[in-house]
């Protein structure tokens, strides 16, 4: 075992351990801990005002008393906007929430916390932390408190819930929705070299001929019209659906885990990709850059590239960042696609993984805990974790929402750019192109949560980029893949 994998099974192991037992509380000082005590300058027409009715029926339904919360992204954007995060999420749910959001090294901090014997009632968990922590025995099992609840059982998707769902069981409520990867490309580009985007075949194919004519009507040398982050073969699933490749790994029938990107079948896809670099359609830089990298040169101050495979919010960013920069909608527009049909005739996205926020074994605290979780899963609670807090981030002016300048910066993101209420409205509306970009949602899948995802990563990505570049052959490349991912035991054939 690697050293690194052994230090992270022994603080898996401390947290287990910290979770069943009660040890001597630790007090941190790397922490952003807010006290709902220490400020009482709630801004005027704060949302908090708008909440007492309800916060009334929630103290009548028996939940109250103190709910402690280690948060991570969640929350407000400095001590001063927690304080406020803090207060109104208190008021709207007729509990003393306290917050502790560490200002850096979450995943440690929490470690540390929970190992000397600190008790969280809900504590903010990715799907791979998720899935390591219900193993260790650390989480609390909250299935039939969702199931009896209305709100959490009637706002949030059915499918919501089975992709947290662990043997049967739940252990945790949402901080967001998480919303996929789609294929973004510039309008204005494609308009120039005499394409309609909504009219492009969706095959291998139909996307190469794009490809061409994007080059052709292009005078910059350094113009390239597809980037991808190759390193981590992020995101090729939409090229892949041509193959049925689903990204990650699988298990087939006989219960074995395998990567399909690695398979014999994705073999024309890795062609495609080779026939596009040797052709000058790929960027070559596509082997060493970073998914900010990509941003940059899809940007409108840029556009070095002109199709990228990004999430849906990034076509919405990659709009209003032009938009401030006095760029109009004529010289620079992103929209989207959802890629390259599958063989069944549908397409195949990626969803990014759940963040959630998860009941410890030991919380002392799990209806309060529940009453948050169902808050979140509210319009009012939507945007609190979205557009932020009335009066300081927005007003409400003739009945219309209306950004403040530190709303505008904060960019309509408390942690859930999209909540997880099924029918939130954003009442700002979203940038432009998102919804379009959120339509295709229905084709977007989740992977399977592994702990060795880095491996996998790491090693489609090197023999992606080996075949590519023509270093090896497309056979070769793929049975050196699928030998090394077995070798490091991310999969079994």
């Amino acid at each position: 075992m690697k050293a690194g994998k052994r230090i992270i099974m022994l603080l898996l192991i401390m947290l287990c351990g910290s979770l069943a037992g009660c040890g001597p509380k630790t007090n941190g000082t790397n922490n952003q801990t807010t006290d709902i005590e220490e400020s009482d300058n709630k801004p005027e027409g704060a949302a908090g005002e708008k909440t007492g009715e309800q916060a009334a029926e929630k103290e009548a339904s028996g939940a109250g008393g103190t709910v402690r919360i280690m948060m991570n992204v969640t929350g407000g954007k400095d001590d001063e906007e927690m304080q406020l995060f803090q207060k109104i999420l208190s008021e709207a749910t007729g509990l003393e929430v306290r917050i502790e959001k560490p200002a850096s090294d979450y995943n440690t901090i929490l470690m540390q916390k929970l190992s000397g014997g600190e008790k969280y009632d809900l504590i903010y968990l990715n799907a791979g932390d998720y899935m390591n922590l219900i193993a260790q025995g650390a989480l609390l099992d909250i299935t039939e408190r969702v199931k009896t609840s209305e709100i959490l059982s009637d706002n949030v998707e059915e499918r919501e819930w089975a992709d947290i769902t662990v043997d049967g069981k739940i252990y945790a409520g949402f901080n967001k929705k998480e919303v996929h990867r789609v294929v973004a490309l510039n309008n204005v580009m494609l308009k120039n070299a005499g394409v309609d985007y909504k009219n492009i075949e969706p095959t291998l194919d139909g996307y190469y001929e794009v490809f061409k004519k994007l080059k052709e009507n292009s005078s910059d040398s350094e113009f390239y019209p597809l980037n991808a982050v190759m390193a981590d073969a992020w995101d090729l699933q939409p090229w892949m659906a041509a193959a049925g490749a689903k990204s990650g790994v699988v298990t087939d029938s006989d219960g074995k885990k395998y990567a399909p990107y690695a398979a014999n079948e994705s073999a024309p896809v890795w062609e495609w990709l080779k026939k596009l670099y040797d052709e000058k359609l790929l960027d070559p830089a596509s082997f060493v850059d970073k998914s900010n990298d990509m941003r940059t040169k899809m940007g409108a101050s840029s556009q070095k590239t002109a199709v990228t495979v990004d999430w849906a919010a990034w076509v919405g960013l990659h709009n209003a960042n032009a938009a401030a920069g006095g760029i109009t909608s004529g010289e620079y527009e992103i929209v989207s696609l959802p890629g390259v049909k599958a063989p069944d005739g549908s397409y195949m996205l990626c969803k990014g993984a759940a963040s959630l926020f998860a009941v410890p074994a030991n919380a002392e605290n799990v209806d309060g805990a529940v009453k948050v979780l169902e808050y979140f899963a509210t319009q009012e609670g939507g945007e609190l974790l979205s557009i932020g807090i009335q009066g300081y981030d927005y007003n409400i002016e003739n009945g219309e929402y209306v950004l403040t300048e530190i709303g505008q910066a904060h960019a309509g993101d408390h942690g859930a750019p999209f909540p997880i209420y099924k029918d939130f409205k954003n009442p700002v509306g979203y940038n432009p192109g998102v919804e379009e970009a959120l339509s295709y949602g229905e084709y977007a899948t989740i992977d399977l949560i592994i702990p060795n995802e880095g491996d996998y990563k790491a090693v489609v990505g090197k023999w992606g980029i080996q075949i590519i570049k023509g270093e090896v052959s497309v056979s070769d490349g793929l049975v050196k893949m699928r030998n090394e991912l077995v070798s490091l035991g991310v999969t079994e054939k």
